[in-house]
């Protein structure tokens, strides 16, 4: 246990604090004469988990105490403050001074609120070792919307011979010479954009929403090296193509792409894809968007093996231990169908319910004849007209639009929702209502429950059958002492068997939503608390059960002497869990 890597999971407050217990639990029990989390030197997370790594990371490069950290990071993950101040800069405030290109948009609402919880702390404090820091390096995960691959806010150790990871992706990076302006981007954006999940936030658009006073969007661009991946491209400029240069450019304005060869590329949407909402503006110079790290690894393992990887490449000692820390799992809450509901309006055809819409529109009509009064009634009555009368007004707008800019290849959806598209009109309003919310459950299961939970099995498949990592790797799940492994009875004696009151405040921990806050439910039960202990314990579990896997002989007398430590510990979680219920 002498290199020690971690993994923080996603999954909001829920993640921060399980996290947060777990850093506690490794300060607390000693091996070699300090804290086992001295031997920590690496710790990968992705959404909630990355706000414990950025904040425990930052305190501990600024030379505070563990203890700092933790009380800071207990105040700050309290009730609805966090919330709360971001939608008071949602609407303004001297928050958005000095950067003018930020969207004014939710994420970046929890940007500048994240700004204040990082002190306003740059990805280049983790290359200033001047406190001799435990950690080597720190990963904060993203995932890039040009190629659906992760995009990983790495830290740059200033040390000669230590290899350090890309900032971004084989496709979409800081060049070596842009270092310098990845080192001014600030932790806080780097927090947004590793938690912005999905339905939850809008994504974060790169240069626009990491600028600020001292850094603009010129400088992010000219620090970008952009190569255009082959598996996301539709055709070839024929123009460009006879072009040729032995190595892209670093950086480009954003018009064009570079693959490998140094040929331009023009990137073009699939025919049939609709994609109204288009901005031009967009494509013209350089823009990718970023969101939660979640989506494509919410367990940040995939960090950890690249890592472990760039470490047996240049002959450096790999990790010894890899504890997964995870407030996920591969429970599924099952689907239930909405039922078509019979009532007398849910009857009337679709187009009937059109019909009393253009009735609505055209009822004022009937008040304005020659020489009548404007009333009060008539006012209201023209106002409520003109409101119903906007979405056809911009349909018809879009539809002549369409008329006078039509493309040579047309839109398959749009000839084929001319074609059947009044075949639904027919339809009863009770049909409608279940089809579209039959398809909006759906996507939302599919999206931040299958999906997610699929990408999950596969990441520990990959690590635990494959020989580098199989006998290195603690997968530290918060419902390992839950009611889903232990039940409800009172467990039997002997082995490592959880209290009543370890398997009660387990199950509450595992149950919290993920939320970037605690309500008043959450404030009365003491759900923070439950979580925080629950990764105190079932840290000191898992590692008592990994050093019970292992040969008795092979063990040290270090090892041998944190065992026994671990037991002690267990004991004492044994009495005091009943203290929190």
């Amino acid at each position: 246990m002498d290199n020690i890597a971690l993994a923080f999971s996603g999954g909001g407050f829920r993640a921060a604090c399980f996290s947060l217990g777990s850093l506690s639990y490794l300060n607390h029990v000693q091996y070699k004469g300090k804290p086992l989390l001295q031997q920590v030197s690496f710790i990968s997370s992705t959404s909630g988990g990355s706000i414990t790594n950025l904040v425990y990371s930052a305190h501990l490069f600024t030379g505070r105490s563990f203890a700092d950290c933790y009380a800071f990071l207990y105040q700050q993950l309290d009730g609805e403050k966090l919330l709360s101040a971001a939608v008071s800069h949602l609407n303004g405030g001297p928050g958005w001074k000095g950067r003018p290109h930020k969207s004014r948009n939710l994420i970046n609402a929890f940007s500048i609120a994240y700004d204040t919880l990082l002190e306003q702390q740059t990805l280049g404090l983790f290359s200033n070792r001047d406190q001799q820091p435990h950690l080597e390096e720190i990963c904060v995960n993203a995932t890039e919307f040009t190629n659906g691959l992760p995009f990983r806010f790495q830290s740059q150790h200033p040390g000669p011979g230590i290899p350090n990871g890309l900032v971004g992706n084989h496709f979409i990076c800081f060049a070596p010479g842009g270092m310098q302006a990845a080192a001014k981007i600030r932790l806080a954006d780097i927090l947004a954009s590793s938690s912005c999940f999905p339905s939850g936030f809008e994504p974060m658009i790169f240069p626009n929403d990491y600028t600020y006073d001292t850094l603009d969007q010129e400088q992010l661009r000219a620090a970008i090296r952009f190569t255009a991946n082959t598996f996301t491209l539709k055709s070839l400029d024929d123009e460009g193509a006879r072009r040729t240069a032995v190595v892209p450019p670093p950086a480009q304005n954003g018009d064009t792409a570079y693959r490998s060869g140094g040929q331009p590329i023009k990137r073009e949407m699939k025919r049939g894809n609709v994609d109204w909402l288009a901005d031009e503006e967009f494509n013209k110079k350089l823009h990718f968007g970023l969101m939660d790290g979640g989506i494509d690894d919410n367990q940040a393992i995939n960090a950890f093996e690249a890592a472990y990887k760039r470490r047996e490449d240049n002959h450096r000692p790999v990790f010894d231990l890899f504890i997964a820390c995870d407030v996920t799992s591969n429970f599924l809450d099952g689907y239930t169908l909405p039922i078509e509901k019979k009532t007398w309006y849910n009857s009337i055809p679709i187009y009937g319910i059109l019909l009393l819409w253009l009735a609505g529109i055209t009822l004022p009509l009937w008040f304005l004849t020659p020489g009548r009064a404007w009333t009060g009634r008539l006012y209201i009555l023209t106002t409520i007209s003109v409101m119903l009368a906007l979405p056809l007004i911009w349909l018809g707008g879009k539809l002549v639009k369409q008329l006078f800019t039509k493309k040579k290849d047309g839109s398959a959806w749009t000839s084929m929702l001319a074609k059947y598209g009044p075949a639904f009109l027919r339809l009863r309003l009770g049909v409608l209502k279940q089809m579209i919310a039959l398809r909006v459950k759906s996507v939302f299961l599919l999206a931040n429950d299958i999906y997610l939970k699929q990408v999950r099995r596969m990441y520990y498949n990959e690590v635990f059958s494959n020989p580098r990592y199989k006998d290195i790797t603690i997968q530290n799940a918060i419902y390992d002492l839950s009611k889903v492994k232990f039940g409800d009875a009172t467990p039997a004696s002997g082995g490592l068997q959880p209290s009543p009151e370890m398997i009660q405040l387990a199950e509450q921990a595992r149950m919290m939503g993920t939320t970037l806050w605690f309500d008043a439910t959450n404030g009365s039960d003491r759900t923070k608390e439950a979580i925080i202990a629950t990764g105190q314990f079932t840290t000191c579990y898992n590692l008592l059960k990994y050093l019970g896997r292992q040969p008795t002989g092979g063990l040290t007398p270090d090892l041998l002497q944190l065992k026994k430590d671990l037991e002690a510990d267990w004991e004492a979680f044994l009495i005091n869990a009943r203290r929190l219920l």
